[in-house]
């Protein structure tokens, strides 16, 4: 199950918590009131190549045009 942070709409206090997408939204560590799901930051990174950095969309070697002869 993935890791969700939530924020307290009084407080302003975040804390993380896994649960399941579906799952209703806690309610706060501190005071006890609703919380809202906030956008956090993710230490995903695409390595290796064939990634589009790598140049990926680049069009593939037998793809350029040939003169006719």
């Amino acid at each position: 199950m993935p890791v969700y942070d939530f924020k307290c709409s009084t407080c302003e206090h975040i804390f993380e918590l896994i649960q399941k997408y579906l799952d209703p939204h806690p309610s706060c560590e501190k005071c006890g009131e609703p919380t809202i799901k906030i956008i956090s930051s993710t230490t995903f990174i695409l390595k290796g190549g064939g990634w589009y950095k790598d140049g990926y969309s680049a069009e593939p070697p037998d793809s350029k045009k040939v003169s006719d002869k």
